[in-house]
């Protein structure tokens, strides 16, 4: 009895904690079938390291399907602010949110809020994906704006898609280059304090997968073009080298890149930090760019707007991530990995500068 009243008091407050999945509900439109990448020895090795450095979680040397595409039309629905997720029947629908395991950190599964309920009527939708695409362009990009694809290049009639009020400059920006041609569709803006109650709602399912950048290819280019056409982007020669540095960074420094500069400047590589660009500049600057080499991090996004280039990742050796091998991957890139040191609590490791050296020759061959 008391466990029962304390649910009832936890869920009130929007604190939900079951989840139910929209995989076989009825209304299910399947948009694009699902898909298998297949991986040459070498990548296989390099994704086997990366399973290892993560205890096996996601192996995707095994195999790597991509996931089938879908609408799924609901009716009354929740939408909570503080997170994205789809309540329906009190409990949260797990592809409103990626997975399961991104569903346990989320804060509409785990975070007490008092969440102000309001009535919309209408038809809506939304790819709100909150905390992870917060001011982070890796998940806006893969997480997010992919999912109006399908939806907008189908629904016909008028829809409102919800995101957050305080949105950053650029994802709001790139947005509107995603909305335009689309005159069906409206954005309309939730509170992190609030949760609408909702008629009408259509949900898209997510179109990456886990620490992946792949994404199908009709929805790349169509994701690349409205970028590069909302940004003005233009064609420039020479291309350029860049390297990409996270001195500034909070995590993931490389301790060594001091005694790498003076090796990656003879190569004729620039050192640029994104975030002291607008996201015009950097979108320009990967455009041009003909050779990007960086550590891991969401700087590596860009690539995805890069017209041709070849790429050498750094890694720790405890932490070897996939997201932009398979961004290349589906773009066609050359990509090479470097795994440094083992890394320190902060992520923190050294690099090997003969072999970065060994990749520079290898470049201008």
């Amino acid at each position: 009895m008391l466990k029962k009243l304390l649910f009832k008091l936890l869920h009130g407050a929007g604190y939900y904690f079951r989840y139910t999945s929209v995989l076989h509900h009825p209304s299910k439109q399947v948009m694009a079938p699902s898909t298998v990448l297949q991986f040459n020895e070498a990548e296989r090795t390099f994704l086997e390291r990366s399973a290892e450095s993560f205890n096996y979680s996601i192996d995707y040397s095994l195999g790597y399907r991509n996931k089938a595409q879908f609408l799924v039309h609901l009716r009354q629905v929740e939408i909570l602010g503080n997170s994205g997720a789809v309540v329906q029947d009190g409990k949260i629908l797990v592809e409103s949110v990626f997975e399961v395991n991104r569903l346990a950190k989320s804060p509409a599964f785990k975070t007490p809020a008092l969440l102000l309920s309001k009535y919309k009527k209408g038809l809506y939708t939304s790819v709100l994906h909150l905390p992870w695409a917060e001011n982070n362009n890796y998940h806006w990009f893969f997480d997010c704006l992919p999912r109006l694809y399908f939806l907008l290049n189908t629904v016909q009639e008028s829809i409102n898609i919800i995101m957050r009020a305080d949105l950053p400059p650029y994802q709001l920006q790139t947005l509107q280059f995603i909305l335009d041609g689309y005159p069906q569709a409206e954005v309309i803006f939730i509170g992190r304090h609030e949760k609408w109650q909702l008629d009408e709602f259509i949900l898209p399912s997510f179109v990456s997968n886990p620490q992946s950048g792949y994404l199908p290819q009709s929805v790349r280019l169509w994701l690349q073009q409205k970028i590069w056409q909302g940004y003005n982007i233009q064609t420039r020669r020479p291309k350029k080298r860049i390297y990409i540095s996270r001195a500034k960074a909070k995590t993931r420094h490389v301790l060594n890149e001091q005694d790498l500069l003076p090796l990656l400047t003879r190569y004729g590589f620039e050192v640029m930090r994104p975030e002291e660009l607008s996201y015009q500049q950097q979108v320009q600057l990967f455009f041009d760019a003909e050779a990007v080499i960086a550590p891991h991090g969401a700087g590596l996004t860009n690539l995805l707007f890069s017209e041709r280039c070849k790429v050498l990742e750094f890694h720790p050796a405890n932490l070897i991530k996939t997201h932009y091998f398979l961004l290349c991957k589906g773009l066609g890139f050359k990509y090479n990995a470097l795994v440094g040191s083992i890394g320190d609590r902060l992520e923190n490791y050294t690099v090997d500068a003969q072999e970065v050296e060994a990749w520079l020759k290898d470049l201008t061959a």
